[in-house]
C-alpha cells in the first residue's frame, strides 16, 4: 500500500504544472530556436521579446541585455520598450548590477560562456498568477507554447509581458536573461540557459567587407580619372 501511495504521489508531482514549466522564461516572436545553444535567436533589428513568469507571483523581474565579449557599448544602439539604452548604461561584469563591481562569487548569473561582458538591466515590474502559461522551449516533437499567439499547452498559472526591442550597429549579438534578486542583491529565480533569447548582430562578414573595399577602390579610381580628364 505504501509503495502504491509513493507511486501515485510521484506521478502527481511530475504532472504538476509547477514542475513542468520553468519559473522564468524568455521568448522572441518570429525567432528560430537554436537547439545547440538552446536559445531563441533572431536576426531582426526590431522584435518583440516576451518575458514569461510561472508558478508564483514576483515583485520585479529584471531583464539583462548583454553584449558579445568582443563588443563594446559604442558598437550598438538599442532600445527596450520605451527606454533608449545609452552608452553610459552598460556596465562590465556579471549580472545583477547590485553585485558589481564585486568578484563573481556564485551569487550572480552563471557565465553561460558570455559573462563577464558589458551588460545593462531593465526592470519589467511585477508578475501575477492570473493567466495560464506554458513551456516556450520546444520538446522532442517540436511542440511549445507560443505566448505571442497563445497556441500550445499552457498548464501553469502565471503572467507574461512583451517588450519591443530595437538594435542597430555593428555587433556580434545581444543576449537576454531574466531573473529576480533577493534582499541581499543576489540572483534568486532565473530563466535557465535553455530558455534564453538572443539577437544576432549586424556585423558585416569578411567577404562583404572585401567586396565593399573593392567597390570603394574602384569608385576612387573612376573619380581620379574623371578629374584627370
Amino acid at each position: 500500500m505504501r509503495r502504491i501511495s509513493l507511486i501515485v504521489f510521484a506521478s502527481l508531482l511530475m504532472g504538476s504544472p509547477a514542475f513542468a514549466v520553468n519559473s522564468l522564461q524568455l521568448f522572441i516572436s518570429g525567432a528560430t530556436y537554436d537547439h545547440t545553444s538552446q536559445t531563441w535567436v533572431t536576426s531582426s533589428g526590431g522584435f518583440d521579446l516576451y518575458v514569461v513568469s510561472a508558478n508564483s507571483a514576483k515583485s520585479d523581474v529584471i531583464v539583462s541585455m548583454a553584449l558579445g565579449t568582443s563588443d563594446t557599448p559604442g558598437d550598438v544602439t538599442a532600445s527596450f520598450g520605451s527606454d533608449d539604452i545609452s552608452e553610459s548604461d552598460w556596465i562590465w561584469g556579471y549580472p545583477p548590477i547590485s553585485n558589481v563591481p564585486e568578484e563573481h562569487r556564485g551569487g550572480d548569473l552563471a557565465p553561460h560562456d558570455i559573462y563577464p561582458t558589458w551588460f545593462t538591466e531593465l526592470h519589467t515590474g511585477a508578475y501575477g498568477t492570473g493567466s495560464l502559461v506554458g513551456n516556450v522551449q520546444p520538446d522532442g516533437s517540436g511542440n511549445y507554447w507560443d505566448p505571442s499567439t497563445g497556441l500550445g499547452s499552457a498548464p501553469a498559472v502565471g503572467e507574461f509581458k512583451s517588450f519591443h526591442v530595437e538594435t542597430g550597429g555593428s555587433f556580434t549579438f545581444v543576449h537576454f536573461d531574466a531573473y529576480t534578486i533577493d534582499s541581499r542583491g543576489k540572483v534568486d529565480q532565473f530563466a535557465p540557459f535553455s530558455h534564453d533569447a538572443q539577437a544576432v548582430g549586424h556585423t558585416p562578414e569578411p567577404g562583404t567587407l572585401a567586396l565593399l573595399g573593392t567597390g570603394l577602390l574602384g569608385l576612387g579610381a573612376f573619380t581620379f580619372r574623371r578629374k584627370k580628364q
